[in-house]
Formats: C-alpha cells, structure tokens, sequence
C-alpha cells in the first residue's frame, strides 16, 4: 500500500510529464505540420492544388457598377458632372490555364485563358441597358492628335467634321463600352492613319480583347525546389521588369497573380500581386483575422499608400518624373496599345486627391467597401476571398480641336468601377477543413490538452502539500497555547483554592 507521500509525488511527476509532453510537442507537431504541407502544395501534377490551380473550382464573378452622367449639356457648359451608380452587371469569369510546361529550374511556364458569361440573375437588369458616359472613341482621337505625328492635320479635319454631329457625352450600352463596339470614328481614322503606317482598332471598349484571351505569357515558381517561393512569378512575357514606368522599384514584377501564396503566411509580410490589367505589382498588408464558413483566414488590405503622392511612387509618373498626376490616381494608358487616356483608380476616388473627388458630384468613398482585400489561409497559403477593386476613368482636357470641351480644364470622370471576386463556397470548406484544418486543429488540441492537464494535475498536487503544510504549521501552535493555557488555569485554580482556605486571624 502505498503511503500518501508517494501518491502525491507520483501525481505531481506525471502532472509534469505531461506538461513537459505537451511543450515539447510544440515544435514536434509544427514540424511535421510543416513538413506535411511543404510536400503537399507545390504545384505538380497530383498534389494537393494542381486541379484547383489548372481551373479554379469556385466561381469568379466580374461585377460592374456603371456611373450614369445625369447633365451633360451642364458639363459641357462647364459644371461639375453628376452621376448616379447603377449595378451591379454581373458576368462569370471563366478560367483555364492551357500550354502548361514544367521547367528544369523548378519554374512553370503556361497561358491562362478568360472567357465570361452575363449572369442575369446577379444582375440589376440586362447587359443592354445604356448610361450616359463620356464619348471614348472621340477623346480617342483627341488624344492622337496631342501628340502631332505628321498625319496630325487630317485628323484635325476629322475630328472637328465629327464634333458637327457628335457629342462629348452618348449612351452606351454596359456590353458595348465594356466588351466593345464597331465605332464610325475610329473606323474613319483607321483608313486615315493607315496611309502613314500607323494601326488603329476601329472597335473600342474599355475591356476590349480579353474575352476569350489570355493576358500573357507566364513563368512562376512550382514552390518543389523552395516552398517559400510557390506561385511567385518568374517571369512574364519573358520580362523581368516592366517597360513602361521610369523607376527600378515601379518596374519589377513582384509577387504571384494573387490566387495563390507561398505557405505558413505571417502577419508581418507585406503581399505582393502583378496585375496585368494595370501592368504594375500592388502590395496588401495584414488587416485583421476572418472566419469564412469556420475556416480561420488572414485578411490583407490594399494601403492607401500604393497610389499616394510618396516618393516610392514617382516611378508610376508619366510621361516622366516631372509630370504626375493627383494622388490615387495610375496613368494606365501608358502600358496599353489603345490611345485613349484611360487613368486608374479605386472605386468612387477612394484615397485620391479631394480635388479629385469633389470635381464629381454623386461619389461617397467608403473604407472597406471600396477597397481590395485578399483573404488567404495561413497554413497553405491558399486564398479563399478576393475582392479586387477597380475603376476606369477617362481623362477630359481643353482639346483645341473638340468645342466641347472648351470649359473643361482638367477633369478625371469615372466611367465604371468593377469587383473582381472570389469566395469559398461550403464545398470546398468543408473539404479543406477536413484535409487541412481539421488535422491541424486536433494536433493542436492534443498538445495544448497535454499542457492544460499536466498544469492542473501539478498545480493541484502543490496546492494540497502547500495547504497540508500549512495545517501541521498551525497545529503545533494552538497544541502549545491549549497546553500553555491548561497549566496556567490549573496553576490559578491551585492558587485560588489555597486563598480561599487561609483567612485573616481575628483578634
């Protein structure tokens, strides 16, 4: 039979062991999570993410929000434009990476294909609904003729025929200016130019070729050589740094295209994204935490620095460093073959310039709701929600050759902004969470269970020798005072009795 010393000190050396158990699991468990993980997410044929990477399995949806001018003979006499959101247009994105080639270097070279359909039933009407916007053919030409190539004169006559029946200002409707339309204008300017050598599209749309394209060619790293470097573009289109900015910085293609990160994210990096569409890479930083149908996510902000007037950014000036436009605003007509001045921005003027934004009326820039934000798991890297957030503007200047814009000094008017998302669906929640989270949160369990039941094994184990000793400590005491005590009352009773007995003698 054990005595209750040894009982104790057995429950206190395994209150410890378990303790000690669970610490050490710590690293063991984040090791072979790690390991597990670094294995299964590169990019192969067979892994954890090649089907998911080669076609996505959720919907992405390309959602429009088209600005309808309400004055525009106003405008033309020199007020500020008033417009009015109408949307959302929605179209599903398709994609599907094809000519798919794994290098030696440990590097994947492939193309990716976009083609969309209209979504009626996540639309506000149909895609045929016309807006009152800006005349893009004609600021088209406007903007060919600032630059005086020597067949400038002819276009002068042309433009200035054309201003007789046409207006700065037409409806359109959202499938034609975003997808494109056969414009007479630019159809005439074409047989013009053509005489002198130069190619002009008689067909315009703010997203014209890239319905069923791909935009380039990519090279990225397959993550099997350096987990830490999965999915981060190589190269593109055989570039290593962009052409059309002035600056080292403004130049280099950092990141990957934002659908996926290298693994075991932390709060601290900085995610870097190359968009085509803008020819630049943007950089997001650490927000806050999510939990999207109970998967546990860190969500990245696009800054409000990336389009700011900082010296970082003198680089995305243009034509040159001297010339930049107001704050939240990327001139992405440089890096297109169209000539129109198509300036980039964040939907309704969100961060740019208050001489931006109150040059329109009917804007209300919101934190958050027109902002990019890219949820990504921590583990894997994955993303599991993408908002990414644009919009078009048109740049309106005091063109000699267009009456109409005689009163017009400088005026940025925005034609649409668009919402490019993606979001995990129950799906493949619930697939990931049981080949991903699910493990992940039981090891976790298991060692912390371990810590947890060690500590209170141990700390109940002391807290019983502290308060037994404590007891024996004040035992002794109060047996010496009962003692102390007991022989004091004897001694007094003695005493007393003895008195008692003996009296004064009396004469």
């Amino acid at each position: 039979m054990l005595s209750p010393k040894v009982k104790r000190a057995l429950c206190l050396s395994v209150g410890v062991f378990l303790l000690a158990t669970g610490c050490a699991l710590i690293p063991v468990f984040k090791y072979v999570i790690h390991q597990t993980i670094a294995k299964e997410v590169p990019i192969a044929e067979g892994s954890l993410l090649y089907d998911d990477w080669v076609v996505p399995p959720v919907p992405v949806y390309y959602q429009l929000w088209v600005f309808n001018l309400t004055n525009p003979l106003e405008v033309i006499a020199g007020a500020k434009p008033y417009v009015i959101q109408r949307g959302p247009y929605t179209y599903r994105e398709h994609r599907k990476k094809y000519n798919i080639t794994f290098e030696p270097n440990g590097t994947i070279s492939y193309r990716q294909l976009h083609w969309y359909t209209f979504d009626r039933s996540r639309s506000c009407g149909p895609d045929t609904d016309k807006f009152t916007t800006a005349n893009v053919p004609m600021l088209t030409v406007a903007n060919l003729i600032r630059f005086e190539y020597p067949w400038v004169q002819e276009l002068v006559e042309l433009v200035q025929k054309a201003t007789i029946d046409s207006s700065l200002f037409g409806q359109y409707s959202v499938r034609d200016i975003t997808w494109g339309y056969e414009d007479n204008l630019l159809k005439a300017a074409k047989e013009i130019v053509g005489r002198f050598n130069v190619t002009i599209d008689d067909k315009v749309g703010l997203f014209y070729g890239t319905n069923n394209t791909d935009d380039g060619l990519y090279n990225i790293y397959s993550g099997s050589d350096d987990i830490s470097k999965l999915a981060i573009i190589n190269r593109w289109n055989g570039l290593t740094r962009l052409p059309y900015w002035s600056t080292d910085s403004a130049r280099m293609i950092n990141g990957t295209d934002g659908t996926f990160f290298p693994p075991f994210v932390d709060k601290s990096w900085t995610m870097y994204v190359y968009q085509t569409d803008i020819c630049r890479s943007l950089y997001l930083n650490y927000k806050q935490m999510k939990t999207l149908r109970g998967v546990d996510l860190y969500s990245f902000v696009l800054p409000d620095s990336v389009f700011a007037d900082l010296p970082e950014n003198q680089g995305f000036c243009t034509p040159s460093e001297q010339y930049c436009l107001p704050a939240g605003l990327l001139n992405v007509s440089n890096c297109k073959p169209e000539f129109a001045p198509i300036l980039g921005s964040q939907p309704h003027f969100y961060a740019a310039d208050p001489s931006v934004q109150q040059a329109v009326i009917g804007l209300n820039p919101t934190p958050g709701e027109h902002q990019t934000n890219i949820d990504v798991e921590p583990n894997t890297g994955i993303v599991m929600n993408i908002d990414k957030k644009y919009q078009v503007n048109i740049l309106i200047r005091n063109y000699t050759q267009m009456k109409s814009t005689h009163n017009i000094n400088f005026l940025v008017f925005p034609i649409l902004w668009l919402n490019e998302s993606v979001t995990l669906d129950k799906k493949l929640a619930d697939m990931f969470k049981s080949k991903v989270a699910t493990p992940v949160k039981i090891t976790q369990a298991v060692q912390y269970g371990l810590i947890i039941l060690g500590t209170l094994i141990a700390l109940c184990v002391v807290s019983f020798m502290i308060k037994e000793c404590a007891g024996h400590k004040r035992k002794i005491p109060y047996k010496n005072m009962d003692v102390s005590k007991s022989e004091e009352t004897d001694s007094s009773r003695t005493t007393g009795k003895h008195n008692s007995t003996v009296a004064p003698a009396i004469d």
